[in-house]
């Protein structure tokens, strides 16, 4: 599966940004980053959704991850897991100067909250709402892996300044209705968080891919001209050797949910015929040859993007 690409950033440094309930919620955290005399120091005007004028103090310092909520949404709650669409400014809080920003065009990949790969900058988003801009000051340490939001160095850092617009929120997890296991099929079962364990039996692979719907959901059905959201995990058939194993998963893997473009070519034929045609709250178990070996992938169909 494609993965999402990873956010750069350059501000003296390059560092990545990569990156329960039955409704499509994700667990609510145990506690929502608050705010701080840096985050309120800055200021951000201009329409939500497009690049705002960014105002921060000269040389503006950090303890730790600082959030005030700019502009209060009223859409839907981000918690743990849950993928969202954001724009978001970057500024060097030592200078002032914007460092990088999503580009406002609409087609930024979402970065699912809570996310390891997305650090702090993903905490930072547990307890926001669709419709928020969000003023973010993040140690500098904590885009290397330094400082994060939930073990805050406790030193005064130079700050980054994240200004971020929550444009849309995804599922965390499918919530479609629950069907009947499918014949000589992997057994799944599901964490709280929605998270799959894929058992694969005994006996051999199907000689054929194969589809069984294990949950069936209402949204849109999924074309060759979309870019769908999902969540995967990946489990290799060993049949009767017993060496099945993990090849891949985006819930454990720290990258949350992925896009996946869906016109030919993009993504192998299996894994892109597994999706095709299904609908948003779908989850799929697909059994996928390649290279003469079989997988058993199960897809949540938590979206698409935007067009």
């Amino acid at each position: 599966m494609r993965t999402i690409p990873a956010l750069l950033v350059t501000i003296g440094l390059v560092a990545s940004l990569t990156a329960c309930a039955s409704s499509g919620a994700g667990s609510t955290p145990s506690a929502c980053a608050a705010p701080g005399a840096a985050s309120e120091a800055v200021t951000a005007t201009g329409a939500f959704g497009k690049e705002p004028k960014v105002t921060v103090p000269s040389g503006l310092t950090t303890k730790g991850t600082q959030v005030s909520v700019l502009r209060s949404g009223d859409g839907r709650e981000i918690e743990d897991g849950t993928p969202a669409l954001i724009e978001y400014t970057l500024v060097d809080g030592a200078t002032g100067q914007v460092a990088q920003t999503s580009g406002y065009s609409g087609q930024t990949a979402p970065i699912t909250a809570g996310a390891e790969n997305y650090g702090p900058l993903g905490t930072a988003l547990e307890c926001a709402h669709v419709g928020d801009r969000l003023a973010v000051a993040l140690p500098k340490s904590a885009l290397s892996g330094g400082a994060s939001a939930s073990a805050p160095s406790g030193k005064e850092e130079d700050a980054v300044v994240a200004i971020v617009d929550v444009r849309r929120a995804f599922d965390a997890r499918a919530t479609g209705t629950p069907q009947l296991a499918g014949d000589r099929m992997p057994a799944v079962v599901l964490a709280p968080s929605g998270a799959p364990g894929i058992t694969i039996p005994s006996w051999s692979a199907p000689k054929d891919d194969a589809l069984h719907l294990l949950r069936k959901g209402s949204g849109a059905e999924l074309t060759a001209k979309d870019t769908a959201v999902v969540k995967y995990t990946a489990v290799s058939w060993a049949g009767s050797t017993g060496d099945s194993s993990v090849v891949g998963s985006s819930w454990t893997d720290g990258s949350g949910a992925q896009t996946i473009p869906l016109a030919k070519g993009q993504v192998i034929d299996g894994v892109r015929d597994a999706l095709l045609g299904h609908r948003v709250g779908d989850q799929v178990l697909a059994i996928v040859h390649q290279e003469g070996q079989a997988t058993a992938y199960v897809i949540d169909v938590l979206g698409k993007m935007p067009a």
